[in-house]
């Protein structure tokens, strides 16, 4: 029985691959290069290009070679006949594409380069010394076949000085490197697309191109790939790049500027540790206007979505900070001091723990009243993902064991399981899990989970925003000193009224220390508009 090979259709089907990725790789050039006008697919030659240069429109012919040596191309292999009858060897049906305009130019693209005594070919066309090596060669080449004139009446002299010989390796190469061409020209036009969307793309591309060549060459329309087409076309696959980016971008990545300085931070015994941030002097005067400012920049994160959050740009920002102020606005059931409480912790949890908040909640209303907190905000730690629920109070004047006898009450009330369990389902309902890191908080937020698994991740954050003595005595070289001392023995009262029935609870006291409440919350009212 006689062995059947394939090797030839193997080989030929290898051949067309490797055509569509040269051709793939000429279409992504031409998105971002206006000086090609267009490509077309088998008809004067394997490929052709139209070229805009300096006023002249003229073509560069392609032919795509994939023949299996090791050797570099020599002279006498580009200008051997197949036939000794007929113009048949490389070179020459390189240059008998030339049959309909003037100024054309020539591209024989291979996976094997050439010997020394034609590498002036490797040498772009337009920087070429015309009257140096290629000249050489020119000479060389027409005395090959010096009869063989093309349709447009250049010989292989005209072929040899206008023709780029451009050596690329196999399939894998060529895959490789315009998917990195793609990806890199989507992201110079504000594009990120991942591996797989960079494949999915340039496999429809592909698909274009192999339509392009196997079109009957009846209706030449179909075998062209013009630059108006593919911009058209490069222009859809951005928009979907970015309304895929948007449907699944995390907005809570970026924390911005930091504002406070952390000026307190003590590990108490068990679950329980302060901290204390200072918003500053400046120029001998407590940054107090400057600090309502910083905490209006907060509101659109404290009134939108993630969704709508994904969508503010430069040209909606404005609009988009105006639609959270009037969403402010619009919540009178809200005392502004609430409001500037939730945004001091906002801003807190932000900037020093890195936070994930689950927006809107400073609006929603439930029938637990105000034992739902406002502020729910997911950290991410080596040590675990957390749930932080936080409790915000102004602290002016008055009782101070009043305070903190209240905020033992509210920290007990938190924890009942009735109110933990519509805290989860809250947050359920509010968060947007397309637009969040992966967190570990799956089981926890299970509505079938027990309540316990929720309260070993959950941790209580309880701000504490106080006229400060130290603050209100004015600027002095060691007020930083006296206000740690300041909140030190706050911090101490604070943490051992702690009622032992949150005992299993992880507790942060945070203290923000104020020159004057009653200054900062004017200043923040007429900010977010409400004066």
């Amino acid at each position: 029985m006689d062995d059947i090979s394939d090797a030839g259709g193997v080989a030929a089907r290898i051949g067309f691959k490797y055509q569509d990725h040269v051709a793939a790789s000429f279409v992504l050039e031409m998105i971002g290069d206006p000086r090609v006008t267009q490509i077309e697919c088998e008809t004067s030659d394997d490929i052709t290009r139209m070229l805009q240069l300096g006023g002249r429109r003229f073509p560069e012919y392609v032919q795509v070679k994939t023949t299996e040596r090791d050797k570099n191309w020599t002279a006498t292999e580009i200008a051997k006949r197949s036939s000794e009858t007929s113009p048949s060897s490389l070179i020459e049906k390189s240059l008998l594409a030339d049959k309909h305009q003037p100024d054309a130019r020539f591209r024989i693209v291979t996976r094997r380069s050439v010997n020394a005594a034609l590498r002036a070919l490797l040498d772009p066309v337009d920087k070429r010394d015309p009257n140096g090596e290629i000249a050489h060669l020119a000479t060389k080449l027409k005395a090959k076949h010096p009869k063989t004139i093309s349709s447009g009446g250049h010989d292989l002299a005209y072929w040899t000085m206008n023709a780029l010989w451009d050596p690329r390796s196999g399939l894998e190469y060529l895959e490789s490197h315009n998917l990195q061409f793609l990806s890199r020209i989507a992201e110079e036009m504000g594009a990120n697309p991942s591996h797989s969307q960079s494949r999915q793309i340039y496999r429809e591309l592909l698909y274009m191109v192999d339509d392009a060549a196997t079109a009957s060459r009846r209706d030449k329309s179909k075998k062209i790939i013009t630059r108006a087409a593919i911009r058209a076309w490069w222009d859809t696959k951005l928009a979907a790049l970015h309304a895929n980016a948007t449907a699944t971008m995390k907005p809570y990545r970026i924390r911005g500027t930091r504002f406070f300085v952390e000026v307190h931070n003590f590990q108490h015994k068990g679950p329980r540790r302060s901290l204390g941030y200072d918003a500053q002097y400046e120029r001998n005067a407590w940054r107090s206007a400057e600090l309502s400012k910083h905490l209006v920049t907060w509101i659109a994160e404290l009134t939108l979505r993630p969704s709508e959050l994904v969508e503010i740009d430069q040209l909606n920002l404005k609009r988009k900070l105006e639609a959270g102020l009037r969403a402010i606005s619009a919540q009178r059931s809200l005392h502004i001091n609430h409001i500037l409480g939730e945004a001091l912790l906002h801003a807190v949890l932000r900037h020093f723990f890195g936070s994930e908040p689950v927006a809107c909640k400073l609006f929603h209303r439930s029938p637990l009243g105000d034992r739902i907190t406002k502020n729910a905000h997911i950290v991410h730690s080596p040590q675990g993902d957390q749930l932080w629920l936080g409790k915000t109070y102004l602290f002016s004047t008055g009782d101070q064991d009043a305070l903190l006898a209240q905020i033992s009450q509210d920290l007990c009330e938190l924890i009942d399981t009735d109110v933990l369990k519509e805290e989860r389902q809250v947050i359920i309902q509010l968060r947007e899990p397309q637009h969040f890191l992966a967190n570990t908080l799956f089981e926890a937020f299970s509505q079938g989970s027990p309540i316990d698994r929720l309260i070993e991740v959950l941790c209580v954050p309880v701000l504490i925003a106080y006229d400060s003595a130290v603050l209100q005595a004015g600027y002095s070289n060691d007020y930083v000193e006296r206000l740690q001392e300041e909140i030190g023995l706050f911090s101490k009262a604070c943490v051992a009224s702690l009622p032992k029935q949150i005992s299993e609870v992880q507790v942060h006291v945070i203290f923000v220390p104020i020159e004057k409440l009653s200054v900062l919350s004017k200043q923040f009212e007429s900010e977010v508009g409400l004066r």
